[in-house]
């Protein structure tokens, strides 16, 4: 099936919601899909492998390992890295912004391609950004250059390797020369996009749970309001 990216943006932060992101976090990661997308590297696909793993953690947190000016480690503890990117991120981001250059690094996480979404936005600050992750079998690198918010993606083969730790590994940087800022791409915007229609629906269930609720909620204080996609 074909939607728009507003379609999409729309679907995926009522499901966040639905699987109980907190309503700043349910816009980022909505808007972090719809990126996902726009840049040809299939945000539902990648929001579908996530989704048994979301579904299951609204409970659990993650843990702060270490921090300094310049280092941010965090345990994800086998979880999403949606459930910690976006604090991450922004944490990570601040250091880099005051100090030049700053490290983070997410241990036990999985769905590593989101984080990507994130990341474009220090590039669009003026930060160089690199993003490593591996398996078994390769490590995948994804690099911004300040000013673009599009990922040079890389991928190196390596010897098979069992007990691989699922980690990502982000580095910050100022360039010595100031930024060029560079548009995203939007030829994709007029077409729309295919999707699953398998994990549409998965999603409208996600999303219709929490209008009903809301529903409820707005009756009971009798309040109106309009749709999200208004």
């Amino acid at each position: 099936m074909r939607v728009s990216l507003n379609e999409i943006q729309v679907m995926c932060r009522k499901a966040f919601e639905g699987m109980g992101f907190a309503m700043g976090d349910c816009e980022d990661a909505a808007d972090m899909v719809g990126w996902l997308q726009l840049q040809g590297l299939d945000g539902i696909g990648a929001l579908e492998k996530a989704l048994d793993f979301l579904h299951k953690e609204a409970d659990q947190p993650f843990a702060l390992c270490f921090e300094d000016s310049a280092l941010l480690v965090i345990d994800a503890k086998g979880q999403s890295v949606l459930r910690c990117a976006a604090t991450a991120v922004e944490l990570a981001l601040g250091k880099a912004l005051s100090n030049g250059q700053a490290v983070l690094r997410i241990h036990h996480c999985h769905n590593r391609l989101l984080l990507l979404g994130y990341l474009c936005r220090a590039a669009e600050l003026g930060l160089q950004v690199q993003a490593r992750w591996g398996d078994a079998r390769q490590v995948h690198i994804a690099s911004f250059d300040a000013g673009n918010n599009r990922p040079d993606l890389h991928i190196e083969d390596l010897p098979a390797a069992a007990g691989a730790e699922q980690s990502v590994t982000v580095v910050f940087s100022r360039p010595a020369a100031p930024a060029r800022l560079q548009a995203s791409t939007q030829s994709a915007l007029a077409l729309g996009f295919n999707v699953s229609e398998q994990t549409w629906q998965r999603l409208k269930q996600l999303a219709d749970n929490v209008l009903v609720e809301s529903t409820a909620a707005s009756r009971q204080h009798g309040a109106g309001g309009g749709s999200d996609s208004d």
